[in-house]
């Protein structure tokens, strides 16, 4: 019986390994069998953060390939820098298909399902951070930024491509001071390229004035404190750098006032083109949720006392950071925003499964800026249990980690149990501007008893009532006894 259970066990091990493999090769498709007809990258560098489209033409040209993942690599220094990445079939509906990052390979996985010889078309989007880097490094504050970007002329993938090209979109108006390869064609706000395939690891750069700031964030710290008492509180701790250009020569207020649009036109020199933007840092945007109330900003120096908040329609609220002195390149800072939101509109109860949902939207909630280094905590209340948490689907920031184990908090009511605490970590994270308020988790947790969550206040209470009803007790006691001697 032994001998014929091993013998079982031996040939339904190499029966699983086959099963595994023909699943890989399934997935992964043949290299002989598959040809992408068509590679098109489009690198758009209009903002401080780089947005690279990639439309890709794929077919079998020999049998049907089922469940399909297309991969593509990057370069190690970009690779850790790509803070959001999506993949579609078209480039409107970017998002249908779910990414995976494979770290040793520093490259992408995207499912895409069924391949057959009829060409299909994927679209592939992904943010870059920091993606420049400023020559000269020191202007003056009337001068064009000019910023240096870098990249491969070949897409790294295992396929073999028929047909490669580059497309690098500009502003309007944008001065290109040169581009490698100089046969590089330029068209407008705009420069083509039809890649050799017999070249690989060859690169191109491309030399041009973008006015902008370069603020990014370094280190990110979130903490949401759930109270069921009404409330959950946010508190946003950033730390950031402006990796623009330095300045050059002295700082002048006068020149910062003409530049940020606070008047003194008769202070310009006549003859004087300012740019249209500045690579000073004037303000920075906050998106908020709607409901945001008891907001509050403060840093270390004060800087940042010139910020405003106001709502915008009935969508959201918008905090504009803005530092009495202008964070010019080069430049670090630091300030915290605080604010409440109802307990009512961000999290919900189900009756039937006695589950309570946290429903929130994720940070940094700065429009247009790339973080580093971003940490999130999420306090339940006492005696929280089955605690889980649902980040939005396809793995669209691919350095996303949760710690496997929850953390505990004491706060000042804490006084028998600690609050339990889950931590997920990015190390590069951004949202698109359009995505900002829509992009959330949603975090689940049941409380069996409401008597571990309120004791720590019900105690407090207690002990500083009953010294007063002591002191209250003594004195009728007293009077009562001196009514008894005079009678």
């Amino acid at each position: 019986m032994l001998k014929m259970s091993g013998i079982k066990m031996y040939f339904l091990s190499i029966l699983v390994l086959f099963s595994w493999i023909s699943i890989v090769i399934g997935g992964e498709g043949n290299l002989d069998e598959l040809v992408s007809t068509q590679v098109t990258r489009t690198f758009y560098l209009t903002k401080r953060v780089a947005k690279v489209v990639m439309e890709v033409k794929l077919k079998s040209i020999k049998d049907e390939i089922s469940g399909f993942e297309y991969v593509f690599a990057l370069p190690e220094d970009q690779f850790s820098r790509i803070g959001f990445i999506s993949a579609g079939t078209s480039s409107i509906s970017s998002n249908n298909f779910k990414v995976e990052k494979i770290e040793a390979e520093k490259s992408f996985k995207i499912e895409v399902g069924n391949l057959s010889d009829d060409e299909r078309t994927i679209f592939i989007e992904y943010h870059m951070g920091n993606p420049y880097s400023a020559l000269p490094k020191a202007i003056r504050l009337g001068e064009n930024q000019l910023l240096v970007f870098e990249d491969e002329l070949r897409l790294r993938n295992k396929y073999k491509v028929t047909k490669e090209k580059i497309v690098i979109q500009f502003l309007a108006g944008t001065i290109i001071e040169r581009v490698i390869p100089t046969n590089m064609k330029r068209q407008e706000n705009k420069v083509v390229h039809l890649v050799s395939q017999d070249k690989q690891g060859d690169k191109f750069l491309v030399h041009f004035s973008l006015n902008n700031h370069l603020v990014y964030f370094d280190s990110v710290s979130r903490i949401i404190e759930i109270s069921h008492w009404g409330n959950v509180k946010v508190k946003e701790e950033y730390s950031g750098i402006n990796m623009a250009a330095h300045n050059k020569g002295e700082f002048h207020r006068k020149e910062i006032m003409i530049l940020s649009g606070q008047g003194f036109a008769r202070m310009r020199n006549p003859g004087t083109v300012l740019p249209h933007n500045t690579h000073v840092c004037l303000f920075v945007d906050h998106v908020l949720p709607y409901r945001a109330v008891g907001l509050e900003y403060y840093d270390q120096i004060g800087n940042i006392s010139y910020s405003n908040a106001w709502r915008v329609g009935a969508s959201h609220t918008m905090l504009q950071i803005q530092p009495r002195s202008p964070l010019m390149g080069g430049w670090q800072f630091d300030y915290i925003v605080e604010y409440n939101l109802p307990l009512e509109t961000v999290v919900f109860y189900d009756q039937n499964l006695k589950l309570y949902m946290l429903n929130l939207t994720m940070i940094p909630s700065a429009k247009g800026i790339y973080s580093e280094n971003v940490n999130t905590q999420i306090r339940f209340p006492t005696g929280s249990s089955d605690i889980s948490i649902d980040f939005p689907k396809n793995n669209n920031i691919p350095s996303l980690i949760q710690n496997d184990e929850l953390d505990h908090y004491f706060g000042w009511l804490d006084i028998f149990k600690p609050r339990p605490v889950l931590v997920y970590n990015m190390s590069s994270y951004y949202i698109p501007e359009h995505l900002l308020l829509n992009y959330k988790f949603q975090a689940y947790y049941r409380i069996k008893s409401h008597i571990i969550t309120f004791s720590g206040t019900f105690l407090i209470s207690f002990l500083v009532f009953i010294p007063f009803l002591i002191v209250i007790l003594i004195k009728r006691l007293n009077n009562h006894s001196v009514k008894i001697k005079k009678e």
